[in-house]
């Protein structure tokens, strides 16, 4: 530019600011802020006027004819030209076929609206006049929005139409300089703008996005807009509520959308952007200043579950009455100030113009405007445009890399059934607002159901002992040179049991169990349930302290040890040598029948108490039972049968011992007991060829530490199984690769649902992503969705896991408030008095 055609400098808006960053942070991308406007005039149509209408008004308004340049300092200004002309297109359709015009038209629309203006040259817009047919034109005037919002929009073309029909001769009023507006922004107090600012987003834990991680959009690609309608009579009902609460609608729509938005994110802090006038009261003639005021600000609501929806507004409103005075302040500022550079991912806009529309489309008497559209657009993955009317319109403008077309219409559906919500009934407390309809609803229950299947009413040493006699010659253990038919692993646990039962073992009793894996750990526990009682495992790796608060904490009187001599430390306690009393009382004649309490046992009797820490760090005793047990055993998932050989890997603490000893062993199939010593990956290779391991579970880290050194040792062997934590999407697949036999299944569950509520088959070929999905619900296990309301959320939406099902723990052990805390009443079941488990994980 040369310096003799500069007419004046001036600073930026913030917005502006704002702008300037966003067209410069890619300029081979798409320029999002890009406004075009669409007119079209029916009549004929003086395109010289026209034109000279145009460039009349860029004299009027100094600030539409700059060009951004910086200083030496970094710091933008605008630099105001003179005799600066908008340049001009005339484009004439009439030559090509009547069906074919429509389609060029679009073409070039299209081709306008993705031509990035150079900020530095002014002026940033162009016009183009299109003929379409002799009395049918379309006027397309584009401009960057660094230049103009809205409402200057409207008051520019009252003056454009003015000047065009009176072919320059109109009289308008005298021009109030934009310049003024920018001088009052400089007199603002900024430090007690920032105070307040500060103030009102005090105590906010997070942003709020509605888009964890968006994706980066094509750079050749524009937000897609969806249109919806609001029918005339909930539009009404809208203002009527507004007018009788004292509460403005933009008021009502803002509170709207941050209900909606905290249902989604799962948040009862709430924030998002909106797009405020920014014209200062006070500034006079600011209602027909032209240029850019509107300014990006932050909105929060806080939806405190309690309170009424009218209370939540009221609050609302009253917080953003207190910032009106601030509303100057740029986003960047109100951004540092809170600490953070995100705050929000969506954007309301609520246009409300106190412009003269007729006026703004008066043309004569041989030139009407027909229609008029537009296209604007924000960097924001999601923005919401209301348009107040006798029917409300809802624009929603979205970035196809984080929304696709029937998600969004999902969205709006569900903002049109709040605001209906909203208007039958004001005063319903936040948490009692139902976003979903009855068929979406019926939806979400019923994918978190598994198959239902009627499980035998019996327990597992009933179980065990028909197994027995339908295969009694059948290996059914092996380990550490030791070989166990069923009939041989029957009659030994059977021995021990009757030693238990006479030294006061029974229904309801605990037994502690304190060894390490081998074949006589597995006849114990099967010795434990065959006399009616419930054994209590104790992990090696316990302090001593936390084995006596545990068998004190279930009553625990009597002891199963391989280490006698090391028992002394449990005082009260009778002690077994599980070992011993097991080989002696084998031979005895009375080794072949049942216990004097097996029969009493009941389905619903316990099987064992399992202790967790979990996220408290205090030992809490799961009480689960035969019926558990047994419908875990029974689901339809597992493929064990007689020519299995499950390898028994895990503590007898952990309750993944549930499926590698109660799977086979009720299924005929064999368990094989893995060594005491820590395993590597070549000693895993080693033992699951030489056992010939049909099924192995390892944790997630252990999986994960295989997958890396050794995927395919897994290639003879039927299944995989890993879970107990995150899983390692890059594991699975290395493993999935590497042994394209090998099925790979991943669990899910607390200790509190029996192993597992859900689990995942890896598809044969699938390509595992960024993360592992915990997979399909268990039979006869329901899990559930739910938001602090114990509502179901929507599809996508991350809410609290909770699980009911037969597989659900009777709760904790001597702590009722803890079990009461976490057992809750299940809303959705068909049979009184069923629980569900609240797990506190959080999915979608």
């Amino acid at each position: 530019m040369k310096r003799s055609r500069i007419e004046d400098v001036l600073p930026l808006s913030p917005l502006q600011e704002g702008l300037l960053f966003h067209a410069q942070f890619d300029d081979e991308a798409a320029d999002t802020y890009v406004v075009q406007l669409v007119i079209s005039l029916r009549g004929t149509v003086d395109g010289p006027a026209l034109r000279t209408a145009v460039n009349e008004v860029l004299t009027r308004h100094a600030n539409l004819r700059v060009g951004i340049q910086h200083r030496k300092t970094g710091q933008p200004v605008q630099l105001v030209m003179r005799d600066v002309e908008v340049p001009w297109q005339d484009i004439d359709l009439t030559h090509l076929p009547h069906e074919q015009r429509a389609a060029e038209l679009e073409r070039l629309l299209a081709e306008d609206r993705g031509r990035r203006f150079d900020l530095r040259q002014a002026p940033l817009i162009r016009c183009t006049l299109v003929r379409m047919a002799e009395d049918d034109y379309r006027f397309v005037w584009a401009n960057h929005h660094i230049l103009l919002d809205g409402w200057s929009n409207a008051v520019l073309f009252q003056e454009l139409f003015r000047l065009y029909r009176s072919r320059g001769e109109a009289r308008l009023a005298p021009v109030t300089p934009y310049r003024d507006y920018l001088a009052w922004t400089a007199r603002q107090n900024g430090e007690s703008a920032r105070e307040e600012w500060a103030a009102a987003l005090d105590g906010l834990q997070d942003s709020t996005r509605l888009v964890p991680h968006p994706g980066t959009s094509p750079a050749e690609s524009f937000p897609r807009r969806a249109t919806f309608t609001v029918d005339e009579s909930l539009t009404g009902a809208l203002a009527e509520l507004a007018r009788t609460r004292n509460l403005t609608f933009n008021t009502l729509m803002q509170g709207a959308w941050g209900i909606l938005l905290g249902r989604l994110t799962g948040s009862e802090d709430v924030l998002f952007g909106i797009t405020v006038s920014g014209r200062p009261p006070e500034l006079p003639g600011i209602e027909t200043m032209v240029g850019l005021f509107i300014n990006t600000l932050p909105v929060r609501v806080r939806l405190d579950p309690a309170r009424s929806v009218v209370e939540v507004l009221a609050r609302l409103q009253d917080d953003q009455a207190r910032l009106m005075p601030h509303q100057h302040l740029g986003l960047a500022d109100i951004q540092k100030t809170a600490g953070r550079t995100d705050l929000f991912d969506t954007v309301v806009v609520f246009e409300n113009y106190p412009v003269d529309e007729a006026a703004s489309t008066e043309l004569g008497a041989d030139l009407q405007v027909a229609d008029v559209t537009g296209h604007d657009a924000t960097h924001y993955p999601l923005s919401l445009m209301v348009l107040p009317g006798r029917e409300l319109i809802l624009n929603l403008d979205y970035r196809e890399d984080a929304f696709d077309r029937a998600a969004v219409e999902q969205l709006a559906a569900r903002l049109v059934r709040l605001l209906e919500a909203i208007v039958t009934a004001p005063d319903t407390a936040i948490r009692d607002l139902d976003l979903l309809g009855p068929a979406e609803r019926e939806q979400l229950l019923t994918l978190g159901h598994g198959a239902t299947v009627r499980p035998p009413h019996t327990t597992v040493p009933d179980l065990f002992r028909a197994q027995a006699h339908a295969t009694p010659d059948a290996v059914a253990l092996t380990g550490g040179g030791t070989e166990l038919t069923y009939a041989e692993l029957d009659a030994r646990a059977s021995a021990l049991a009757h030693e238990l039962v006479a030294m006061g073992a029974g229904p309801e009793q605990a037994v502690a169990v304190w060894m390490e894996r081998s074949a006589d750990l597995v006849v114990a526990l099967l010795a434990v349930l065959k006399s009616g009682a419930f054994y209590v495992p104790l992990h090696d790796g316990y302090p001593a302290e936390r084995r006596r608060t545990v068998m004190e904490d279930c009553h625990a009187r009597l002891l199963l040890t391989d280490r006698p001599g090391d028992a002394a430390t449990f005082a009260g306690a009778a002690v077994v040598h599980a070992v011993d009393g097991a080989a002696a009382a084998a031979g005895e004649a009375r080794s072949g029948s049942e216990p004097l309490f097996s029969g009493a046992v009941q389905a619903d009797g316990l099987a064992y108490v399992m202790y967790t820490s979990g996220s408290t760090g205090e030992p809490k005793g799961v009480a689960v039972t035969h019926r558990a047990i047994v419908d875990l055993t029974r689901d339809s998932s597992w493929k064990s049968g007689p020519e299995d050989r499950v390898l028994f890997h895990a503590p007898h603490a952990f309750d993944i011992s549930d499926y590698e000893l109660w799977v086979p062993l009720l299924s005929g199939a064999r368990v094989v007991v893995a060594p005491t010593e820590p395993i590597d990956s070549a000693a895993l290779r080693a033992l699951l060829t030489r056992e010939r391991i049909t099924s192995v579970h390892l944790t997630a880290g252990l999986f994960r530490v295989i997958a890396e050194q050794d995927a395919d040792c897994f290639s003879g062997v039927r299944e995989v199984l890993t879970g107990g934590d995150v899983v390692s999407p890059v594991a699975v697949r290395r493993v999935v690769e590497a042994c394209p036999g090998t099925v790979v299944r991943v669990l899910y569950g607390p200790t509190e649902i029996t192993l597992c509520a859900t689990q995942y088959e890896v598809p044969v070929g699938a390509v595992v992503g960024g993360s592992v999905p915990i997979g399909r619900p268990m039979d006869n296990t329901w899990v559930y969705v739910l938001d602090a309301a114990l509502s179901p959320v929507p599809v996508g939406v991350a809410g609290e896991l909770y699980i009911a099902g037969t597989g659900v723990a009777r709760g904790y052990v001597g702590r009722a408030g803890l079990t009461a805390e976490r057992f809750v009443a299940d809303p959705f079941a068909t049979v009184a008095g069923s629980r569900m488990y609240r797990t506190g994980d959080v999915v979608r």
